[in-house]
Formats: structure tokens, sequence, C-alpha cells
């Protein structure tokens, strides 16, 4: 998302949106879709943030559009006359340009809010991790007396916003851990390391996200074959279910047991 957020920061702030075509009205959360798009019509866009996965575009004279792309959500910015994507949900227009939802699944959403205070989703995202309040000291404090696995949270947004599921599998393999380790059998350690990683990882995924296009890490390109065998150790990957999500390991370089 933090991707998204810098391309649109390129496109459309100080652009007016002339109008708003809802081809999936359901898309639309709050509040009722012919009143949502009544508020965009004739904003400004002042300002794009992000918060976690949500995409904050603020708005004058009012509110903030909140998206939330879920799983195979995306937002794409081009010309008006430019064919439409079959999965296009809704449609935001700036004369000429338009900023289009895409989404196969359905499973994203768009809001309209007067003030970001108010949305309570917000106010239950944890530390950003890429954020100077993600101190080593924070990070032992997350830690502490947790008894789930570290895979499972690393995914919990209400503690550390914004980390995805092969972005939890790059990190854990970076930093030699097991998945399924509990969380209160981190060693200090690793929790040093760990929270090296989950900030380098994450930078280069910005990085490298906003030059290809694509996800690139080196277990991230390895995990996606057929047969696919550690980048580091060359023994064969394993998937299991941890945290109610599909996760990719190497028993070897991320062993259960203390090393």
């Amino acid at each position: 998302m933090e991707t998204v957020a810098r391309m649109l920061r390129r496109s459309i702030i100080g652009r007016r949106i002339t109008g708003v075509r809802l081809l999936t009205p359901s898309t639309i959360r709050t509040p009722p879709p012919q009143q949502f798009a009544r508020h965009l019509t004739g904003h400004r866009v002042v300002e794009i943030g992000r918060r976690g996965k949500y995409l904050l575009i603020r708005l004058r004279p009012s509110g903030t559009l909140v998206t939330h792309l879920r799983m195979t959500g995306d937002l794409l910015v081009g010309p008006r006359l430019a064919p439409v994507h079959p999965h296009t949900r809704v449609v935001i227009q700036f004369g000429r340009l338009e900023l289009r939802f895409v989404d196969q699944r359905r499973f994203g959403h768009m809001d309209v809010v007067e003030t970001e205070e108010d949305f309570g989703p917000l106010q239950r995202l944890g530390v950003e991790p890429l954020e100077r309040a993600f101190t080593l000291s924070r990070w032992r404090e997350l830690l502490a007396g947790r008894r789930g696995t570290i895979k499972g949270l690393l995914l919990r947004q209400d503690l550390i916003a914004g980390i995805g599921n092969i972005y939890a599998d790059e990190i854990l393999w970076q930093a030699r851990i097991h998945p399924a380790r509990p969380s209160h059998r981190i060693r200090p350690d690793e929790i040093r390391r760990l929270h090296g990683t989950i900030r380098r990882v994450l930078q280069r995924a910005v990085a490298q996200l906003s030059k290809y296009g694509h996800p690139v890490g080196r277990f991230l390109d390895a995990r996606g074959e057929d047969g696919a065998r550690c980048p580091r150790c060359g023994h064969p990957l394993r998937t299991a279910r941890i945290a109610s999500r599909t996760t990719y390991f190497c028993p070897h370089c991320q062993r259960w047991h203390y090393r």
C-alpha cells in the first residue's frame, strides 16, 4: 500500500474530482453509495496518506476517502478513454484522468469519513514498522507475555500495522526463525535480529515494488516455484497452515529448536 500511496502522490494531488461512477455499489461501505458519490464530487485531493493497509486520500474542503485493497484490489490511474478493466468497481474522475479501483474478488472496500479519528479500524492499528516509534524496546514490549506463534504475531495489525502474509514469511526466513515458534520462546539475540530484519525487508520491499511493480525478495522469488528449494541452503521448502495462513519455510534454515 505504501507504493500505491507514493504513485498517487505523483498523479492526483491537487486535482479536483469531477465525477464518480459506481460499477459495483457494494464496494462502498459508508456512507450509502449515492451519498458517497455526491460527497466526493467537487472535492480536491490535498494529501495522500497511509495507515497500515489503509490508503487515506484527504480532501478539501472536508473528509477522507479510506480504501482497503484486501487480497486482489488495485488502484490504477490513467486516461479517461483507456479501456476499462472488467473487474473495475469504482471510477473516480479527474477531468480527462481517472482513478479506477479494480478488484477481482470484491473483498476491497471504500469509505468516506469526516474525520479519521472517528473511523474505528484506523484507531485499532498498531505501531508502523517503518516509523521511528518502532524501536527495539517497543518491539520487546510487543513480544512480552505473548503466547501465540511468531508468525501470528507479525500478522496482528493491532500490534504491528501493515505486514502481510508473504512478507511475514520473507522476514522469518531472513531471520532464520521457524514461523511456528512461540513468540515467548524467541531469544534476546533473535529479538534484536528480527527487529532489524523487519525494517530491512519492508524498506527493500517498498523500493523494489516501486521499481518493478511486483513483490521481490530472495525467498518470495523461490517459494512460488514448483519443487521450490531454499535459496540459502538448497533444501526443499515446506508449507504449513500457521496463524490460519499458508506459510512457506525452510525446515533446515528455520529450525524449531534453538541453534
